[in-house]
């Protein structure tokens, strides 16, 4: 009997902060069968302050009527900002069209999240006032103009609010025309993957994780991280975090396996994902195992020997 593939609607790769995530990112787009409406720029805006994470919190746990427009206010803020990036980075001629269509969607998304509108004076506005807001209101108010009452907004309860931002997505990423598994990467956190992902209908995950010397010394050079003690904590931290992890929709995977193991785990993946592995893809591991073991060539023999004494469990055999 064939085997029926039905492989979910979302796919989201997952890193670790500089994991090597971009390895399986680059193998799965590299392929025909997916598709890729951000040509491989990150998703973030689940994650970001003031993204779809801050604003659920605002509508339930953190929910107080005094704030709930101000969350709004930045939500809309940050979205602009991305859209902005864009519209004008790096990939703006492919991905112009999708700014638009993402600026309706986020438009349409917060007419669905708002439950009440019952304008009124709230303290926060008046401390939030630059010097120059200030004097402009006593102005108005010395003329008799006085100034118009602001909106503010109530946001949904987060079950309404999360279904909300599925609805959008699927407008956002899904078409009727392409049917494929839609594909994003870092549409949430490695390091809270369960919580971060949640705005998805359909959604299997694959986190990225790497030995801590060939991390570290990527994070050094990238983010400029300096102490490796400090290091060594946050990473003992944000591992403590992964512990618990026990969901089906979420695949971790080591970079140095999928590198050192391509064949392997790409029939691992693509079973997980209910992909063909007969589909051919233009990312070769080769290219990759540039990336591990480059602790064995660093210079600061005493940063890496504190890493393998205090992170032994978590180093690459």
């Amino acid at each position: 009997m064939i085997k029926k593939f039905e492989a979910p609607k979302y796919i989201i790769v997952l890193g670790t902060t500089y994991s090597g995530s971009g390895a399986i990112f680059d193998y799965l787009v590299g392929r025909n069968d997916l598709h890729n409406p951000l040509v491989g720029e990150e998703y973030l805006l689940p994650i970001l302050p003031n993204g779809f994470m801050d604003l659920e919190a605002a509508a339930g746990k953190a929910f107080v009527p005094e704030t709930s427009e101000y969350h709004i206010i930045k939500f809309r803020e940050i979205s602009e900002k991305l859209s902005n990036f864009w519209s004008n980075g790096p990939k703006k001629k492919q991905l112009k069209e999708f700014s638009k269509k993402f600026n309706k969607n986020i438009n349409q998304l917060l007419n669905d999240i708002i439950a009440a509108d019952y304008p009124m004076k709230i303290l926060w506005r008046e401390l939030l006032k630059s010097p120059l807001e200030k004097n402009l209101s006593r102005i108005k108010n010395l003329t008799g103009m006085g100034e118009s009452i602001p909106p503010t907004r109530l946001l949904v309860p987060p079950k309404k609010f999360i279904k909300a931002v599925e609805k959008m997505h699927d407008n956002l990423f899904k078409t009727n025309s392409d049917k494929r598994p839609t594909i994003l990467s870092q549409a949430g956190s490695g390091w809270n993957p369960i919580e971060s992902t949640k705005y998805f209908d359909d959604c299997k995950k694959i986190l990225i994780t790497r030995d801590p010397r060939d991390q570290y010394l990527e994070i050094k050079k990238y983010k400029k991280g300096q102490s490796v003690m400090g290091f060594i904590d946050w990473y003992k931290e944000m591992q403590n975090r992964l512990k618990s992890i026990n969901d089906e929709n979420i695949l971790q995977v080591r970079f140095e396996d999928f590198v050192n193991h391509n064949k392997k785990y790409i029939r691992i993946i693509c079973d997980y994902l209910n992909l063909s592995d007969k589909v051919e893809s233009n990312y070769s591991a080769e290219l990759s195992k540039k990336n591990i073991y480059k602790f064995k060539d660093c210079k600061d023999h005493k940063e890496i020997q504190l890493i393998e004494d205090n992170l032994k469990d978590f180093l690459y055999n």
